[in-house]
């Protein structure tokens, strides 16, 4: 399953953030960097979160290392050029440290909110796979020609968007088939989270959380991306991190409320628990299983606190 691309990548950890923090933002980036992540993402959600775009400018200028990025961009709020061109922009002003995620959108609430039609998630993918196409052309500098159902985009090399002072990596993530197939076919970068949701993202359930269920969704990504699968870095999104001496006992009180026994969270890539050591040790195990050698955890978010504490500390480990 994994190759030995895959298995010899160096590892790479981000951190996820939405929360506001006013002027203490730039500081915050700092830390982040100093903390040793290599990557600081932002979401793309309407409701009480950052500018995206905004966000991952004011971190690049703040830092000289950090890469900024988003994970993942809901397609449907901007039109694909205009993607494109924001991206294309930050990663010029920031030396190429800028990292686009691309997602379908899954949030209903969002655009009942917003005013916008939340069509079916078939529809939703559809229009992904024909903005990925733009995007991808322009990211890379090439011309553009795209007659879809959703998106007409015709242009020459560089006549829409800056030239990019290198190509901008595209991170495509979710859960579904299409969307890691679509992963497969154009990313550099395809995200896992092992999780699924109801049609309008009002329950979650964890559908390829397990080792067997990861694999499945790593599959989908190598036969769609065939020769070029070991070029394709694999990112999992790490739902939950708990520091404990007692892996079991954490791991049991952890999978109760979804009706699960410990074991599966415990060999889970989604999870992270026990000591420092056991995570630094789980993840170099969970890169030569999976290949996933690019790890994300969450910032603090509504009742989970940060896990960038204890990811520092695993990342002084493993570096």
């Amino acid at each position: 399953m994994t190759t030995d691309a895959h298995q010899s990548r160096r590892p790479r950890f981000g951190l996820h953030t939405a929360l506001p923090r006013g002027s203490d933002f730039t500081d915050f980036a700092r830390s982040v960097e100093r903390a040793g992540f290599d990557v600081l993402t932002v979401p793309d959600h309407f409701v009480a979160s950052l500018s995206p775009f905004a966000a991952a400018s004011a971190a690049a200028a703040a830092t000289s290392r950090l890469r900024t990025g988003t994970l993942v961009l809901n397609n449907d709020f901007r039109h694909p050029v205009d993607t494109a061109r924001e991206a294309v922009t930050i990663a010029d002003i920031s030396g190429g440290r800028f990292e686009l995620g691309l997602g379908a959108g899954h949030m209903k609430s969002e655009y009942d909110a917003a005013g916008l039609t939340f069509d079916r998630g078939g529809v939703r993918v559809d229009r992904l796979e024909e903005a990925a196409a733009v995007i991808r052309a322009l990211l890379r500098g090439d011309a553009v020609d795209v007659a879809g159902a959703h998106y007409r985009v015709h242009a020459g090399a560089g006549e829409l968007a800056p030239a990019p002072p290198a190509p901008v990596p595209l991170l495509i993530g979710g859960n579904g088939t299409r969307v890691l197939a679509l992963a497969g076919r154009l990313a550099d970068i395809a995200g896992l989270a092992g999780i699924s949701h109801n049609r309008d993202a009002t329950a979650v359930r964890l559908s390829h959380f397990d080792a067997a269920g990861v694999l499945d969704r790593i599959a989908v990504v190598r036969d769609a991306a065939g020769d070029r699968f070991p070029e394709i870095e694999l990112n999992g999104l790490i739902q939950f991190v708990v520091r404990s001496d007692d892996r079991a006992a954490a791991a049991a009180e952890l999978a109760a409320p979804f009706g699960l026994t410990a074991d599966p969270l415990l060999e889970s890539p989604f999870v992270l628990i026990g000591t420092h050591e056991q995570m630094a040790e789980a993840l170099t195990e969970r890169q030569h299983r999976f290949g996933i050698s690019y790890w994300t955890v969450f910032d603090e978010w509504p009742g989970r606190p940060s896990a960038m504490p204890d990811l520092t500390e695993v990342i002084a480990l493993l570096r």
